[in-house]
């Protein structure tokens, strides 16, 4: 079987990119691969001797599966697309993150340097392929995959206003939008709940800014180990994220694999994973007005919301291993 080697900012038990990797190195063990992963994470004296370490390494596999995005999350790019094709080795590239289009033409050269390398690029959705399209760079569509067990499934018989929000406490994310809209509903609803799962550059800010808002009932968890999100999830029933640049979210996936309702800001990638009204409910970005008024609409329409909870769950079956693995295995046998 073949050996691959994956090659981007890893680090355990955190999700996002480094918790596709995990999950992809899981089912290409069951499968009968040898899979590994190269870390380019690290201080700078360690980066320095980077690709000397990596070229020992991926001599030993098949082939170099690179994940990356913008940013420094395009180091891994550099040093692994270079490197695996001096030892002779097939190269396969995902790129994930939804700041793309800025960062490609920004860094045209650059990104077209190293994508047009490859033997072949993968993107999670169009979203990011009409940005490959734009820069004439072949692709292919294989979206992030999610761990489908029926027993982290929850139906819920009505919709309580109790929040969540998953994503780290970083500007893109625009958690404050969030805050302005749970104010308007709390004022309403005052039981109302919101629990903030993550951390980030702007965690403290944002404990202030609730304190200051008057917010009752917001819960901060800080990190939490990837595999305690379910537990979170079970205890609400609303997730909310209100990014300002986005490309396939997994905490949304989670979510509807968890019977929640997912409300979004609708940018990026993520009108590629959700239909408003049929698998989600979508607002402008930065819209805190429209935020509330779908979060009202959750709480007083309960039968929609309910249809639109179990639509969601059957949706999100479409990202399993079983639908992934043959697209994927295409690309690394080809």
């Amino acid at each position: 079987m073949k050996r691959v080697l994956f090659i981007c900012n890893f680090k355990p038990g955190v999700g996002g990119i480094s918790g596709q990797v995990e999950a992809l190195q899981r089912h290409l063990v069951e499968e009968g691969f040898t899979a590994d992963v190269f870390s380019c994470r690290g201080s700078v004296l360690k980066r320095l001797f980077m690709p000397f370490s990596l070229f020992r390494k991926v001599r030993q596999y098949d082939l170099a599966h690179i994940h990356c995005c913008s940013g420094w999350g395009f180091l891994p790019a550099v040093l692994g697309v270079g490197i695996a094709k001096l030892a002779g080795k097939r190269v396969i590239l995902t790129y994930h993150g939804g700041g793309g289009s800025s960062f490609f033409a920004k860094h045209q050269r650059l990104v077209k340097h190293y994508l047009m390398r490859t033997d072949a690029n993968i993107v999670l959705s169009g979203f990011l392929g009409d940005v490959f399209d734009k820069y004439r760079i072949p692709y292919s569509i294989i979206p992030n995959i999610i761990e489908l067990d029926e027993t982290l499934y929850r139906k819920r018989l009505t919709v309580k206003p109790d929040f969540i929000c998953i994503r780290s406490h970083e500007e893109i994310y625009n958690i404050p939008c969030i805050f302005r809209a749970f104010k308007r509903v709390q004022e309403k609803i005052p039981h109302a709940t919101l629990t903030l799962v993550g951390d980030g550059s702007l965690h403290d800010m944002l404990v202030s800014q609730a304190s200051s808002m008057g917010l009752e009932n917001v819960r901060f968890t800080g990190r939490v180990p990837n595999r305690e999100i379910y537990d979170y999830l079970d205890k609400s029933d609303i997730l909310l994220s209100s990014p300002t640049v986005d490309n396939m979210p997994v905490s949304v996936l989670e979510a509807m694999n968890a019977g929640l309702l997912v409300i979004s800001s609708k940018v990026g990638g993520v009108p590629y994973m959700i239909e408003n009204g049929h698998t989600g409910l979508l607002f402008p970005s930065n819209d805190d007005s429209a935020l509330a008024q779908c979060m009202f609409h959750a709480l007083e329409d309960i039968q929609d919301t309910l249809r639109i909870m179990e639509a969601a769950h059957h949706e999100v079956k479409k990202y399993s291993w079983v639908h992934v693995r043959e697209p994927l295995f295409t690309l690394y046998q080809a």
